[in-house]
């Protein structure tokens, strides 16, 4: 079966990036069509803030990736949640918005990436956001997407953020303004406490002319390149196998994982790599699935003397009846909110001008297999180290494209990551060590007071420390030759292709990866409408 080329735009992916495109494409009255391998987003765990925990191994909504042995993490695996329904990975993520710092930006200018420094992005994220507390020099308020605040302080995260200022750290009530420094509350992806997708901000209700048709539970397994030209895609419906045509050109949104994928099975790729899995080489491009990054974090636990956390909310009948009720009828209380409060940037060496280190603060305590919370009230300060050094690569297992792909970040291989790693543990550690925080405290459960040099934390950061999933950079925009994509998100020698998702970073940002993946799938739909017109 096939359909004829009644498209002018094709956008692969309904994710945080391709729902922006889409959105911005119909706007100018272009017909459109997006393309999801998942479902829609119908489910109350997606909607309600703290049901997304229920998400993080829901096979129906999640491609639940498992990555490789980690060498440097004692042959330890990766699990990688990626959303896999309308909304993308924004549908089933924590809902956390944070840009990351303006020296982030000015590093890809740097790096060859003209008009992609901190000035140069800026009006973008501020063209996307609705800011509930206002207009600004950083913040907009006439975007779709909104940026709330959590509906409530919390008393643990007070303490946590009394605690982390007694140490050094400076107030901040605005981690996406003049400084990431600091500590504070984080801001969410939300709207009258409830989740605010991609999805829900940029596609609902916005396709009143008929110029979108969104293909849903439709697996893109090859790009169609004729000449060096992508004309369309080839797709998997059920057991059927269906053809799209697009008059200009293809978006490629797939993400991290899935981008670099479809690329390979499409013949864009390490022409070696390409040909022991038996894929024909269209264009020998070999940065294809390199350059993997993502956020390297470890959890401290604590048992805490007061049952106020999500712990206690999760293993009583009675707490989780009344929090229904009251989310129901109110959208208020702990429902209401993520359970992730607040935040400390802090830097690990005093030869940083800027943060390396995030220190999170969460309510609740899972153990290190994040699957249910512990019997008892708890909760964790998870160190997050923000620019990473080591790199890894995805690759194709085979030419099935319902295979997943192989998925190797190689973690704590360089020793600076390993460095920054201590230091922020041993920082976590003592937050909750001083007061207010550690009058909460009645033990610490991990790493546990056996664990105090620098030896023996780095060996329980490599059995317990893993990904934050904030993977990017396997389709690397830049000028040189390893890059995949140009300085406008075209890819490298096949023309009307783009790829625009967090693939494309030439470096990790130092914060959530939701909004500044955002913030490219606005500056790439300017580039496509811009082209378009020349």
């Amino acid at each position: 079966m096939s359909s004829e080329a009644k498209f002018d735009y094709i956008v692969i992916g309904a994710g945080s990036a391709g729902c922006v495109v889409a959105r911005r494409l119909i706007e100018q009255n272009y017909r459109v069509l997006i393309i999801e391998a998942g479902g829609s987003d119908f489910s109350p765990y997606i909607h309600i803030p703290m049901g997304y925990g229920k998400l993080f191994k829901n096979k129906k909504l999640n491609w639940c990736y498992e990555g490789e042995p980690e060498p440097f993490l004692n042959n330890r695996k990766s699990y990688q949640p990626r959303g896999k329904v309308l909304g993308g990975t924004g549908s089933i993520n924590g809902m956390i918005y944070v840009r990351g710092q303006a020296e982030d930006f000015d590093a890809w200018k740097e790096m060859g990436c003209e008009d992609w420094g901190y000035q140069d992005v800026l009006p973008y994220f501020k063209k996307s956001e609705h800011q509930v507390r206002g207009k600004s020099f950083y913040h907009g308020i006439n975007g779709p997407l909104w940026v709330s605040d959590l509906p409530s302080r919390d008393e643990l995260a007070d303490a946590f953020i009394e605690s982390s200022h007694s140490l050094g750290s400076p107030y901040n009530d605005d981690f996406n303004g003049e400084s990431q420094e600091g500590t504070g509350y984080y801001q969410v992806t939300t709207k009258n406490n409830k989740r605010w997708s991609p999805a829900q901000a940029f596609l609902r209700n916005h396709n009143k002319n008929n110029y979108l048709k969104i293909q849903k539970d439709t697996l893109v397994t090859k790009i169609i390149i004729e000449n060096k030209v992508a004309k369309g895609v080839e797709c998997l419906v059920g057991n059927q196998t269906i053809s799209f045509y697009a008059n200009k050109e293809i978006i490629l949104s797939g993400g991290t994982i899935n981008s670099p994928q479809l690329l390979m099975l499409s013949g864009i790729g390490d022409g070696g790599h390409l040909t022991d899995r038996n894929v024909p080489v269209q264009l020998d491009l070999p940065g294809v699935g390199k350059k993997l990054q993502d956020h390297f974090g470890v959890v401290t636990e604590y048992k805490c003397n007061k049952p106020i956390t999500v712990n206690d909310l999760y293993h009583s009948n009675t707490r989780r009846v009344m929090a229904a009720l009251r989310y129901f009828f109110f959208k208020s209380g702990p429902l209401a909110s993520n359970g992730n409060y607040a935040n400390t940037f802090i830097k690990t060496s005093e030869n940083f001008t800027t943060p390396d280190m995030m220190i999170s603060f969460m309510a609740w305590c899972t153990g290190e297999d994040l699957g249910e919370p512990r019997p008892f009230s708890a909760f964790t300060v998870l160190a997050e180290h923000s620019r990473p050094e080591s790199r890894g690569e995805i690759k194709l297992k085979s030419p099935n494209p319902t295979d997943h792909p192989s998925i190797q970040f190689n973690f704590f291989e360089s020793v600076n990551d390993r460095r920054a790693i201590v230091e922020g543990v041993k920082y976590a550690r003592k937050i909750a060590q001083t007061k207010p925080l550690n009058d909460y405290v009645i033990n610490e459960i991990s790493p546990g007071p056996s664990i105090q040099t620098d030896q023996e934390i780095e060996s329980y950061c490599q059995e317990v420390g893993g990904s934050l999933l904030h993977c990017v950079g396997t389709c690397s925009m830049g000028i040189n030759k390893e890059n995949v994509v140009d300085t406008r998100l075209r890819v490298k020698g096949i023309d009307n292709l783009r790829v625009i998702d967090a693939s494309i970073m030439p470096k990790i940002v130092s914060g959530n990866t939701q909004a500044a993946t955002i913030m490219i799938a606005e500056k790439g739909s300017e580039y496509i409408i811009k082209d378009s017109k020349n």
